[in-house]
């Protein structure tokens, strides 16, 4: 005898939409790549809506990986900007150009 109550399959977990760290690395890392994160993190509901199981799987791990490159490419800014400042304050400090107390 078949419980009336049970689903005839398992339901599925949600995959992550990952949109708050798409959202946070577009503003505080990388814009350009950051929006392809965030088209990636919007698609990811709209699948797991439809009953698209697979898109929305992959549309999550497309929008977690582009998350971590807009991530890398800040990161990479970041460090490339204060390795610049310290090569301009350095040859500043060589050639005497400052302020005397």
């Amino acid at each position: 005898m078949e419980n009336q109550n049970m689903p005839p399959y398992p339901p599925q977990v949600p995959p992550s939409n990952y949109l708050v760290l798409a959202i946070l690395t577009t503003l505080f890392c990388f814009l350009p790549t950051g929006i392809v994160a965030l088209i990636y993190a919007s698609r990811v509901d709209a699948y797991v809506h439809a009953g698209a199981w697979g898109e929305a799987y992959e549309a999550s791990r497309k929008a977690k990986n582009w998350s971590i490159i807009t991530a890398a490419v800040g990161a990479l800014f970041i460090i490339v900007g204060i390795i610049l400042w310290a090569a301009v304050f350095k040859a500043a400090s060589d050639a005497g150009v400052g302020y005397e107390i």
